[in-house]
């Protein structure tokens, strides 16, 4: 495949980031990490408004993600209700990523990890982001049905020069423990395949308003609102039952 742009990934682990310095290195995108969960719940990343904003002024393409740990639907909405606020103001041109590969969710079982990866997306999607997902070769294998979730664009983690997973994937990071100017220490090294932002204006968002097509007629439009409102109904019901 083709490599549309190279980038790096960072959180707070990265420390104070000269993103000045990673542009002049070559690199065109950063995925930054909204937060995580601890023993107290979930926290939004120390260093998220920092990178996004730094980045931006660097004239890097910026996308999201969150580490997740949520178990059940409970929980996906309990940290969403945190990420999401931390989300509110900012424009991204990259996805808004579900880390999903933390050990603790395999005991779960594949359509249960897949189940709540996807609820986690469509959250996203109704709150008007572009979502994907994310996690490493062997954990897609045993415990996500990617079949189920192709609509969504996957960002992929094999270090081995190579990637393992035979589907369709977006973003690859190659390396763990790359050395990029302006990165204290290690950081992660992606390629991306896919340019988003055309798809991302197109949708209307991640912070971008929606392109209207003069020539496409009104009903359609209609048709496409009409669908959009009948998922967020059905993830209303869901709601509602917890």
């Amino acid at each position: 495949m083709t490599v549309f742009q190279e980038g790096i990934d960072v959180s707070r682990y990265q420390g104070v980031v000269d993103w000045f310095a990673v542009a002049a290195a070559g690199k065109e995108f950063a995925i930054v990490r909204v937060g995580s969960s601890n023993q107290s719940g979930p926290y939004v990343d120390p260093c998220f408004t920092r990178n996004v904003q730094g980045a931006h002024a660097a004239g890097l393409r910026v996308g999201a993600y969150f580490y997740t740990y949520a178990k059940t639907e409970s929980e996906v909405i309990r940290e969403l209700d945190v990420f999401l606020k931390a989300l509110e103001g900012h424009r991204l041109e990259y996805p808004v990523y579900v880390d999903a590969e933390d050990a603790s969710l395999a005991s779960l079982g594949r359509d249960a990890v897949t189940r709540l990866i996807q609820f986690s997306m469509d959250i996203l999607d109704q709150k008007g982001w572009f979502p994907g997902y994310y996690s490493y070769t062997e954990f897609l294998r045993r415990y996500v049905n990617t079949q189920q979730l192709a609509d969504y664009p996957l960002w992929v983690a094999d270090y081995r020069g190579y990637v393992g997973y035979g589907g369709n994937y977006g973003v690859w990071q190659y390396s763990s423990v790359g050395q990029v100017s302006g990165v204290n220490g290690n950081v992660d090294l992606n390629y991306s395949y896919k340019d988003y932002l055309p798809l991302i204006r197109a949708a209307g968002k991640n912070g971008y308003l929606p392109e209207v097509d003069p020539t496409q007629p009104e009903e359609d439009y209609y048709e496409l609102w009409r669908a959009a409102q009948d998922k967020l109904d059905r993830i209303a019901l869901i709601l509602a039952e917890e």
